[in-house]
């Protein structure tokens, strides 16, 4: 799947209300707050596979000041970020992170979600 196709289908979420750029920069936030809650070599292997933009160094680095925050934090901050309902960052977050496990297929993005601590290994696990 290239990223216009992943911009769609994240589009779809009606609270999203089509609004491409809000999408783009959800995405990014999603998986640039997640690559940095990881270790440098399974962000690396979570991006490699990913459609450009979102390059390891795009998302790695992005949000570097974001280490190791918990799950609640992750959703307060997309939550923040977009300007979304508490239940709408959550929907948003699980999409985004359902589409990337289709995406990478093998079921990379939970043995990657395994090395997280456990309440964001539940986050990975319900998308």
């Amino acid at each position: 799947m290239d990223y216009q196709n992943f911009i769609r289908e994240v589009n779809r979420l009606g609270f999203i209300r089509a609004n491409p750029v809000k999408a783009d920069a959800g995405v990014k936030a999603v998986l640039g707050i997640l690559a940095s809650m990881m270790e440098e070599p399974d962000a690396r292997q979570l991006t490699e596979r990913l459609p450009e933009p979102l390059t390891f160094e795009k998302l790695y680095g992005h949000q570097a000041n974001i280490k190791r925050i918990s799950a609640d934090q992750y959703i307060e901050e997309i939550r923040e970020q977009l300007n979304l309902k508490s239940d709408e960052a959550r929907e948003f977050i699980r999409t985004v992170l359902h589409i990337t496990r289709e995406m990478l297929g093998n079921g990379l993005l939970i043995e990657l979600g395994k090395k997280l601590p456990s309440d964001w290994k539940e986050i990975i696990l319900s998308s």
